[in-house]
């Protein structure tokens, strides 16, 4: 269940560019999978702008990853594809 506080995790942008890399996608071959701009996943590499809802819920269906701050662990455990033994537990840091 989600809770009403739901925020973009802090490191959104290393969550994604890491996702991606871990793919073998190029930010433009990612771009193409969302019908989106390669600009636009540059940008949000760089954490020069958020993802709206709508481009996150791709990128979160897509890359099997979550966006969120705090995401409950179990969410990881179904991945079928991921990549060595780093766990999402290992990439969330809580910014308190």
């Amino acid at each position: 269940m989600f809770d009403e506080m739901d925020e973009l995790a802090a490191d959104y942008d290393t969550r994604i560019r890491n996702a991606r890399e871990s793919t073998g996608m190029s930010q433009e071959d990612l771009a193409k999978k969302l019908n989106e701009k390669a600009s636009l996943i540059r940008k949000l590499e760089r954490g020069d702008i958020l993802p709206s809802d709508d481009v996150q819920k791709k990128l979160e269906r897509e890359l099997d990853i979550s966006l969120l701050e705090g995401e409950d662990v179990e969410d990881s455990e179904w991945s079928s594809d991921s990549s060595g033994t780093m766990t999402l537990g290992d990439v969330v840091k809580r910014k308190d």
